[in-house]
């Protein structure tokens, strides 16, 4: 091997961290902005967060209801282009988004979900988190990177050169039936995009790394100890099958859920 093509070996790992930390930069900074233009809407919302209707996402429908991050843009969110990270594969499908945000289908085409939990259950009531607030909010997951990123065995959303994986109308389910050591052609939303794992977003508008490459080697439970000793409802009182972020000390909802 010559000098030069020594150096250029020597070279290219320490390139392609620059570029991967360049990337999860950008990534975690889009988190920020949509962290704030939720704020921003919470405020003018009587402390609402942008509710949806999971039926009503659903890439069959073409009706008039918007996704949560269409009624943040443009009044809240100025730049669409903030809902795309730079290390997802199907990221060119918002760069082909030429008309408002308000159609169903453009939500599988946006890099980041949110919280499904909050955001549908009890017919959105959680959304209104002002008033019904977690035990944790420091430590409660409000929006993370989303996939499939891969669209082998998925299906597909939207037609011709948007052709790529669905993403559940942009919201992220705690479990979203996936299990590791299936034989079902499913993709999980949760990914490695960033070396190891995602970046999520809190409902306090902190934004964390979060490494999830072991969780895609695990199967999903109903219960996990760490989970359940930092106030995990499902742990504690839903006993559902969630994936567990619980070593980052992040949570889907945290104490019991109000009665009303």
């Amino acid at each position: 091997m010559s000098v030069i093509g020594f150096l250029i070996a020597l070279l290219i790992p320490s390139l392609k961290r620059s570029v991967d930390l360049a990337s999860a930069t950008v990534c975690r900074h889009n988190l920020r902005e949509i962290g704030h233009s939720l704020s921003l809407y919470r405020y003018e919302n009587d402390g609402w967060l942008p509710t949806v209707q999971r039926k009503e996402l659903s890439i069959e429908v073409h009706g008039a209801t918007q996704p949560w991050f269409g009624k943040l843009y443009p009044t809240y969110l100025g730049d669409p282009l903030v809902l795309r990270c730079p290390r997802d594969p199907f990221g060119f499908r918002m760069q082909q988004i030429g008309s408002p945000m308000d159609d169903p289908q453009v939500a599988d085409y946006v890099s980041y979900g949110i919280n499904d939990f909050i955001m549908t259950s009890g017919g959105g009531m959680l959304a209104d988190v002002d008033r019904h607030v977690p035990k944790r909010p420091l430590d409660t997951i409000l929006v993370a990177d989303i996939g499939p990123d891969d669209a082998r065995g998925a299906p597909r959303a939207g037609t011709g050169t948007s052709a790529g994986p669905s993403r559940n109308g942009s919201l992220l389910m705690w479990s979203d039936g996936f299990d590791p050591f299936s034989n079902k052609p499913d993709n999980s939303w949760l990914t490695t995009r960033h070396g190891h794992g995602i970046n999520m977003l809190t409902l306090a508008e902190g934004v964390r790394e979060v490494r999830t490459v072991d969780m895609l080697r695990s199967p999903v439970r109903r219960h996990y100890g760490n989970c359940a000793a930092g106030g995990c409802t499902f742990c504690n009182y839903l006993k559902l099958y969630h994936y567990s972020f619980a070593r980052d000390h992040l949570f889907w909802w945290t104490g019991p859920l109000p009665t009303e």
